[in-house]
């Protein structure tokens, strides 16, 4: 499986309270951001499955590939 680095600006409060809910949860940010990642796209499947079948009833292309 191929890997991409991202980098992203994010507030000092929230890493730190991200980093303590890590280590709480014995994992480490990489780990956690990819777990969460995944869920967003599995919970949004629905949403943008219907967006394109909408889409492609009013005879516009799809915005987002599922």
């Amino acid at each position: 499986m191929s890997k991409t680095l991202i980098n992203f600006r994010c507030p000092d409060d929230v890493i730190d309270t991200f980093d303590e809910t890590c280590r709480f949860k014995n994992t480490n940010r990489t780990q956690t951001l990819i777990e969460l990642m995944r869920s967003h796209v599995i919970e949004k499947q629905e949403e943008i499955k219907n967006w394109n079948t909408l889409y492609e009833m009013t005879g516009r292309r799809p915005r987002v590939g599922v």
